[in-house]
C-alpha cells in the first residue's frame, strides 16, 4: 500500500509521507540489486558459496516487515537531518535515507534532553501505521524552548499508543519508543558485566533483547562467537521468538536453562530444600570429591603382555604415576588419556631395560592397550565414567554421597539427596536440579562448554548458584547482560541483594549494575495494588513507578468456593468479549481442574500447548513470569501465596501481567497485606 502524499493537508505529516515513500522505494531497490548480484553468482561457473550464503541472508532481511520502516528524525544545530529506524536503508549513490537505530549517529534521538541537548536542535517522533504517517512530535531544543519538553517521556505519545495497543501474543521490539533510562543500558560497552533490577513492566526483557542485537551491530565478530539469550520457559522463548529477527539479527541462540544441560528428560520434582541444596556451590565440590574416589589405586603387582613382550608393574610405580596425573588441573577425561600415554611409555622403557625390546617398535603401543589386562588396570587406576553416570550413581548411593560428602555436606544433607537409582539412566527419576549437577559433572569430565561472545539472561533472581556457574562457563570473557527483579524471586533461592547474584559470576569483567525504576506496562492502579504486598515479600526493594494512569479501576470479586473456577473463567471470558487478550493465573493446585474445565473449548488455551494465541490462555502461576496480556484475572491468591514471602512474590508476578486491566476472583480470604 502507498500513500499518496498530494492526499495529505497537513504539511508536516505530507513532507513525512513523501520521505518515507522514498524510503520504502530505496529499500526496494536496495532488494533488487542484492537479488541482481545472487542471480550473477548462481549463473557463475563455481559460485562462491560463502558470498552466496551472505547475499541469500541480504535479500532476507530487506524484505518488507509490517512494522515501520522508520520512526523518528533528529535535526541537529549544525544543519543535518537524519530519519531514524529499524534498519539501514539507502539510496543508489549509497547515501543514508534511513539511519539504522543502534548506529551512534541515532544515540540523541533517545538521550537527548533540555539539560542536555547533545547538539540538536529538534528531535521529531513519527507514528506510522502500515506505511501510512499519522502524526509527528516535536521536541525543540535550545533557548525560549525549555517548557515544551519539561521532563515528559520521549515520545510520549507513540509510547502510549503502543501500550493501548492490543496484545498479539507476541512481545514487538520496542526501537521506536526506548526510554533513555533503557537506552544508556542497551549502548553499554561490550566488556562488561552488566545486573539490571528492573520492576514489572519496566521493559527490563526488551532491553536485554535490544542489547544483543545492538553489540551485534556495532560488534560484527560478535556474529561467529555467538549470543546467548536465556529465559525461564519454553513459553517465554515462543513470547519473545520475534523480537531478534524483527531486528534482522539471527546469530543468536534462545534456550532456556534446562535446554543447556544434557538431554534427559525430567520427570519429578524435588522438595523445595532439596532443591536448595541441589542449588548449593559446594554441590561442585561433591561431585568432583566423588569423580576422585572412583580412581582406586592398586594394590598387588600387575602383569602386563603384548606379543612376546612381557612386563611386571608395582602398586608403587601405577600409583606414583597416578598421583602425578591427577596432581595437573586437567578434564577427568584428559587425565585418563594421559595417564594411558604414560602407562605405555613406562612399561615400554621397563622393556627396553630389560633388554626386551630393541626399538621403538610401532605395534607395542596398539597390542598393549588393547589387551585385557592393560585395561583392567587402566579402569582401576583411572575409571572413563559419562556425566549421567556419576550423578545418577552418585545420587543413587548412600555410600557414595558419604565419602563424597565428607567435609562438604553435613549427615543430613547428604542423607536428603539419596533417591532411587532406576535401572536405565534414561528411565531415572531426573528432575530440574538436577540438570545443573549433570551440567557440572559434563564440565569436570570433558571440559568442554560451548562459549559465546556474549550472554544475556533473563530472570536471573530465580537462578541458583549452580545455574550461575553454567552461565558462567558460556561467557568465559565475562561479557554479561543479567536481568531480573528482586522482588520476582520465585525460585528456591531468594537473594536479598544483586551483589549476592553477582558472587557467583565471572569476575573478569569490569562489572556494573542499573536499576530500572519506571514501569511502562501496568497501569498505576494495578502496580499500586499488587506493591502492598512487597514489604513482606521483598522488603528491600522499591515499589515500580507507573507512568500513566489507566481507565479501569481493578476488580475484586468475592464468590461461593464451589463456583470458584467458573467464576474466574466467566470474568476472563466477559474480558475478551470486551477484545482484550486475558490470562487467565491460577495456583498449581488449580490447574487440573481448571484445564477439565475449559477442555473442548476454542476460545480458551493452554499455555504450554497452545502459546497465547487464544482469546483467553489458562496460565499457571509459576509460568507466567515474563508475559504480558491485555487483562488478567488472577483465581484465588490465597492460594497462590501460600504461607510465605515465595508465594508473596508469585502472586506478585501474576498481578502484575496486565497492560490494561486486573481482576481478581477469590473465595478464600484475600492475603492480609492486599486488604490494607
Amino acid at each position: 500500500m502507498v500513500i499518496d502524499p498530494a492526499t495529505i493537508e497537513d504539511p508536516e505529516l505530507r513532507n513525512e509521507q513523501e520521505y518515507l515513500n522514498a524510503a520504502h522505494r530505496a529499500l526496494s531497490a536496495m532488494r533488487a540489486r542484492a537479488e541482481a548480484l545472487l542471480d550473477d553468482l548462481r549463473s557463475a561457473g563455481q559460485p562462491d558459496l560463502d558470498y552466496q550464503m551472505a547475499l541469500l541472508h541480504r535479500v532476507a532481511v530487506l524484505g518488507d516487515n509490517p512494522r515501520p520502516l522508520l520512526f523518528g528524525r533528529i535535526d541537529e544545530e549544525s544543519g543535518p537531518a537524519w530519519h531514524i529506524g529499524r534498519r539501514h536503508v539507502e539510496d543508489d549513490r549509497g547515501d543514508p535515507v534511513v539511519i539504522d537505530w543502534r548506529a551512534p549517529v541515532s544515540m540523541p534521538f533517545y538521550r537527548a534532553r533540555v539539560e542536555e541537548a547533545l547538539g540538536l536542535r529538534r528531535r521529531r517522533q513519527i507514528m506510522v501505521d502500515r506505511r501510512q504517517v499519522v502524526s509527528v512530535a516535536d521536541d525543540l531544543f535550545g533557548a525560549g524552548h525549555e517548557e515544551l519538553v519539561g521532563s515528559r517521556l520521549r515520545g510520549g505519545d507513540a509510547l502510549l499508543a503502543e501500550l493501548e495497543r492490543a496484545r498479539t501474543g507476541e512481545m514487538l521490539d520496542i526501537v521506536a519508543t526506548i526510554q533513555a533510562e533503557q537506552d544508556e543500558i542497551i549502548r553499554a560497552p561490550l566488556d562488561q558485566l552488566l545486573s539490571v533490577q528492573g520492576g514489572p513492566g519496566t521493559g527490563k526483557t526488551a532491553v536485554g533483547l535490544h542489547r544483543a542485537a545492538f553489540l551485534l551491530y556495532n560488534h560484527p565478530p560478535l556474529a561467529r562467537e555467538g549470543v546467548l539469550v536465556l529465559g525461564p520457559s519454553r513459553a517465554f522463548l515462543r513470547y519473545i521468538a520475534q523480537v531478534l529477527p524483527s531486528l534482522g539479527e539471527e546469530a543468536v541462540v534462545q534456550s532456556t536453562m534446562a535446554d543447556l544441560a544434557p538431554r534427559l528428560k525430567v520427570r519429578a520434582e524435588d522438595p523445595l530444600p532439596v532443591r536448595h541444596l541441589k542449588g548449593d556451590p559446594r554441590m561442585s565440590e561433591l561431585l568432583a570429591a566423588a569423580l576422585r574416589q572412583r580412581r582406586r589405586p592398586l594394590e598387588e603387582d600387575v602383569t602386563l603382555r603384548a606379543r612376546f613382550a612381557r612386563c611386571t608393574l608395582a602398586p608403587e610405580e601405577a600409583n606414583e604415576l597416578t598421583a602425578t596425573i591427577a596432581k595437573n588441573p586437567a578434564p577427568y577425561k584428559a587425565g585418563r588419556l594421559a595417564l594411558r600415554a604414560r602407562l605405555i611409555s613406562l612399561v615400554r622403557q621397563k622393556l627396553r631395560v630389560a633388554g626386551r625390546l630393541e626399538a621403538d617398535e610401532p605395534w607395542l603401543d596398539r597390542e598393549l592397550s588393547a589387551s585385557e589386562s592393560f585395561r583392567s588396570l587402566l579402569d582401576r587406576l583411572w575409571p572413563s565414567v559419562s556425566a549421567t553416570a556419576l550423578v545418577r550413581e552418585l545420587l543413587g548411593s548412600a555410600d557414595r554421597l558419604e565419602r563424597a560428602a565428607e567435609g562438604v555436606l553435613t549427615e543430613a544433607e547428604w542423607r536428603s539427596l539419596v533417591r532411587t537409582k532406576g535401572q536405565r539412566v534414561r528411565t531415572q527419576a531426573w528432575t530440574a536440579d538436577d540438570l545443573p549437577l549433570l551440567d557440572e559433572a559434563e564440565f569436570l569430565i570433558n571440559g568442554r562448554t560451548r562459549a559465546y561472545g556474549h550472554v544475556v539472561v533473563d530472570e536471573a533472581q530465580d537462578l541458583s548458584p549452580m545455574q550461575f556457574k553454567m552461565v558462567a562457563r558460556r561467557a568465559p570473557s565475562g561479557s554479561l547482560t543479567v536481568l531480573g527483579d528482586l522482588a520476582q524471586a520465585t525460585g528456591a533461592w531468594g537473594y536479598a541483594t544483586w551483589d549476592d547474584i553477582l558472587e557467583h559470576l565471572p569476575v573478569g569483567a569490569r562489572a556494573r549494575h542499573d536499576e530500572l525504576t519506571l514501569g511502562y506496562r501496568a497501569p498505576g492502579q494495578i502496580l499500586d495494588l499488587a506493591s502492598k504486598l512487597l514489604p513482606a515479600a521483598a522488603p528491600t526493594v522499591k515499589p515500580t513507578r507507573s507512568i500513566r494512569r489507566g481507565c479501569r479501576e481493578p476488580r475484586v470479586d468475592a464468590v461461593a468456593s464451589d463456583e470458584l473456577l467458573r467464576e474466574g473463567l466467566r470474568e476472563a471470558l466477559a474480558l475478551a468479549d470486551d477484545g482484550f487478550l486475558v490470562g487467565l493465573v491460577v495456583a498449581p493446585a488449580h490447574l487440573a481442574a481448571m484445564t477439565a474445565l475449559v477442555q473442548g473449548r476454542n476460545d480458551v488455551g493452554l499455555l504450554d500447548r497452545d502459546g497465547m494465541h487464544r482469546r483467553v490462555t489458562v496460565v499457571e502461576a509459576t509460568a507466567a513470569k515474563g508475559l504480558e496480556f491485555d487483562a488478567v484475572v488472577v483465581i484465588e491468591p490465597a492460594a497462590i501465596a501460600g504461607d510465605d514471602a515465595r508465594g508473596l512474590r508469585l502472586l506478585y508476578v501474576a498481578m502484575t501481567r496486565p497492560i490494561q486491566h486486573l481482576s481478581i476472583v477469590h473465595a478464600a480470604p484475600l492475603p492480609e497485606l492486599l486488604r490494607v
